[in-house]
């Protein structure tokens, strides 16, 4: 009896520490699907100017959700230029739709046409504007 109560016990632990590492932000249910690199356009911002100037299209999505961004304990806007990932202010992750919706930001990586400047690693956003898939 002792040891069958252990293997449950122990079942339950694997089974709800396998939820923890894809849960994702927990607010819906993220389809982690592997992202396919965009094709190299010279829209897509290819580097980042010595002032942090950067006008262009770049990938945008939910920083923890989809851009691996660990320091973050929520959902939040971020853009990707290159391999770099940098938190987005002046708009929110929510000011273009429902993040948790289908297509929303938590669920999906969209192209964004950006203008604005990175300062310390986050982009102060002057635009952002989605394109239409």
């Amino acid at each position: 009896m002792y040891s069958q109560m252990n293997k449950i016990i122990l079942s339950i632990s694997i089974l709800l520490s396998f939820q923890h590492v894809y849960a994702g932000c927990g607010g819906c249910k993220p389809s982690r699907k592997e992202v396919a690199s965009p094709t190299v356009s010279s829209n897509f911002i290819q580097k980042i100017e010595k002032s942090g100037e950067i006008k262009g299209l770049a990938l945008a999505s939910c920083g923890m959700c989809n851009f691996g961004m660990k320091d973050k304990k929520e959902c939040s806007l971020a853009i990707k230029i290159n391999e770099d990932v940098f938190s987005v202010s002046g708009t929110g992750i929510d000011d273009h739709g429902n993040s948790h919706a289908k297509n929303g930001f938590c669920n999906a990586i969209r192209v964004a046409d950006i203008e604005g400047r990175i300062v310390k690693g986050v982009f102060k956003s002057q635009s952002f504007v989605l394109t239409k898939n």
